[in-house]
């Protein structure tokens, strides 16, 4: 046999039984369909930073306070045993005393002889538990909406100061904060009280007018070094607006340290609303723990009275120090982070 009879014998074999790159495409890495859902790589961070603040024990107890705290504020006919209106006695308040009654109060802490009181009541017989409930409103309200307001003021211009450092603007902005820093918090609130009136709104707005202070001068200070970190040189060179740059580049950098400042504003919010309450320069219509101190000083019975005297003492320092605790643990988790 000859060698090309040989090569059609090999070709006839290939074609009979092909090899198996002959028969076997060739596949290429499946790719990734457009309409895959993929995971954000921002999920995994956020679960992972929740994950830690919740196993915070300082995080998990301001949280359990802050919530009962809420629980009382949103139902409070729920949690309270009795309605505002409910006198000792003489149930809604629609009797009157006898004079033996009437000497028997403020009466120490009672569970249904001659009434229900766990806390006992106030020398006009309504119930210290149904005052602290009905107070925590007030306190929760006064503390987030002084917080809420500061920051929102405050924040922004921190960033407006600390992005364009050096600038007129900067300068017009720092000069606004020093000269207010110069302003007594005290006399300001006597005199805003004197011209509107004591009322809630104008405790709020008093308090919020110097807590942006605070917050302005942390931010700037942050916004400043931020400024100066390399993916901000090259947004600049990369012609991104200020707007841009600020919100996707410094803004979140910011966004943990706002967070910390919000909470430590509330709690201090919540001090001077109960300072100012003592004093006599809150709405005494308003149910409010530092209303109920400044009740339990007026008519005597500082001494006499403990179960008057300590619950609202306690509720302030215990939701204060919940705020701290929460603000520390977001402190904690974002350095570390």
């Amino acid at each position: 046999m000859t060698d090309r009879d040989t090569g059609r014998e090999t070709n006839r074999d290939t074609e009979r039984n092909p090899g198996p790159d002959a028969t076997t495409p060739s596949r290429s890495p499946a790719k990734p369909s457009a309409t895959t859902p993929q995971a954000s790589p921002r999920a995994p961070h956020a679960r992972h930073t929740l994950r830690r603040f919740l196993t915070n024990p300082l995080a998990v107890v301001g949280t359990t306070v802050l919530c009962v705290v809420a629980c009382c504020a949103l139902v409070p006919s729920v949690v309270a045993p009795h309605g505002p209106e409910w006198v000792a006695y003489v149930g809604a308040g629609d009797g009157r005393l006898t004079l033996s009654q009437s000497r028997s109060l403020p009466h120490p802490p009672a569970f249904g002889d001659p009434f229900f009181a766990p806390l006992g009541t106030t020398a006009s017989g309504h119930g210290v538990l149904t005052e602290l409930v009905y107070g925590a409103r007030t306190a929760l309200l006064v503390g987030l909406a002084a917080a809420l307001a500061s920051s929102l003021v405050g924040v922004p211009l921190g960033l407006l100061s600390g992005y364009y450092g050096g600038t007129w603007l900067d300068e017009a902005i720092q000069r606004l904060v020093d000269v207010l820093y110069g302003v007594p918090f005290l006399p300001f609130v006597v005199v805003l009280v004197a011209m509107r009136g004591a009322s809630t709104t104008n405790i709020v707005l008093a308090i919020a007018a110097t807590a942006w202070l605070n917050n302005c001068v942390v931010v700037r200070g942050t916004t400043l070094s931020l400024t100066r970190r390399t993916y901000v040189d090259a947004a600049r060179a990369a012609g991104l607006p200020a707007r841009r740059i600020v919100t996707r580049h410094v803004l979140p950098d910011v966004l943990p340290i706002a967070a910390v400042l919000l909470v430590q504003d509330a709690a201090t919010a919540i001090l001077a609303h109960a300072t100012l309450a003592y004093l006599g320069l809150a709405d005494v219509t308003t149910a409010s723990w530092g209303v109920m101190l400044q009740q339990v000083q007026a008519t005597g019975y500082v001494f006499t009275a403990p179960w008057w005297l300590l619950p609202p003492g306690l509720a302030i320092a215990c939701l204060v120090a919940a705020f701290y605790y929460v603000g520390h643990a977001v402190e904690e988790v974002t350095r570390t982070d």
